[in-house]
């Protein structure tokens, strides 16, 4: 497995890479199940992409246990929901999306985690986040996942960015999934418009608990109220000179060749352990037990094979 998540995995801990080139926790965080199901529904023929999407959440929460406090089905439930939205909005905006064909770097070849346009001319990632400012935008514009995979094909990527809001509770707080309720007529409002104030009375409410609202109707409220040109964004990114793209992919090939030539269990970055992310193998340092399914993990597959 040669991808960008490995890379970014070795850049945080080698340990971690050590690891994860095998093996991914059986104990799943919502993010990975919101972003594999997005995929899913990105890359699918299904008549209703969105509802694929959702599928997707509720079988693998079904499958896999969500790295969460509380309520799974409620966790569960809550991404099923974001992750609808989300697939037909994108899919309204684009065709159904492609993967680069594997790249043959090394031995096993590049396995890559961005899309392909329908041009077959521009590469596209499509990121999640719970907030976008030119911090991120920088991060993302100089990671694997971007500068790496560019780099690799030799194209330029899109970024879709998808602004989902900080997660509490196991709920993103954001348009896709909160609105208020008008307290008399039930109408359905996303966020305030000029000179107006939502009154004490009106009642906040979940995408997930309003089977009632139709999923169209949602959108076209998140639009009318401007909540939806800030909700999801495209932000381009040009393609590298030669000369940088070839540095990259050098250093991207030795990175790759030690991770794949290393025999002995690397030294672990402390320091990074429970930040930004908790590391999915934090237990297995701490506790000097190697990844294996008795202890919660599973064979990794490619990521080509996932969704």
């Amino acid at each position: 497995m040669n991808t960008a998540d490995l890379l970014a995995m070795h850049d945080r801990c080698p340990r971690a890479a050590f690891y994860g080139k095998n093996w991914e926790a059986h104990r799943i965080h919502p993010n990975e199940v919101l972003r594999q199901a997005v995929e899913a529904g990105l890359l699918t023929d299904e008549s209703d992409p969105g509802q694929l999407a959702g599928d997707t959440v509720m079988t693998l929460a079904t499958e896999r246990e969500l790295a969460v406090e509380g309520s799974q089905y409620s966790c569960a439930m809550h991404h099923a929901a974001l992750s609808d939205l989300i697939v037909t909005v994108l899919r309204a905006r684009m065709p159904k999306l492609g993967r680069p064909e594997d790249r043959g770097i090394q031995s096993p070849p590049w396995d890559s985690g961005a899309f392909l346009e329908h041009s077959g001319l521009r590469l596209r990632r499509v990121l999640m986040v719970d907030r976008w400012s030119r911090e991120r935008e920088a991060a993302e514009s100089h990671s694997w996942r971007s500068l790496g995979e560019m780099s690799i094909y030799g194209m330029p990527m899109t970024l879709t960015v998808v602004v989902i809001g900080q997660r509490r509770d196991g709920k993103h707080h954001s348009a896709w999934s909160k609105g208020f309720l008008h307290p008399v007529n039930r109408i359905l409002r996303i966020k305030k418009r000029d000179n107006e104030t939502f009154g004490k009375n009106w009642t906040p409410c979940w995408r997930e608990e309003q089977a009632w609202i139709s999923r169209d109707k949602w959108i076209d409220t998140m639009r009318e109220d401007r909540a939806l040109h800030e909700s999801v964004f495209d932000v381009e990114l040009e393609i590298p000179t030669p000369d940088m793209m070839a540095k990259v992919k050098r250093l991207a090939e030795s990175k790759l060749r030690d991770i794949r030539l290393a025999k002995e269990l690397p030294d672990p970055n402390i320091s990074v352990c429970d930040w930004p992310t908790p590391c999915e193998f934090r237990d297995c340092c701490w506790n000097f037990r190697e990844p294996s399914e008795r202890t919660g993990f599973l064979k990794r597959l490619p990521s080509s094979h996932r969704s």
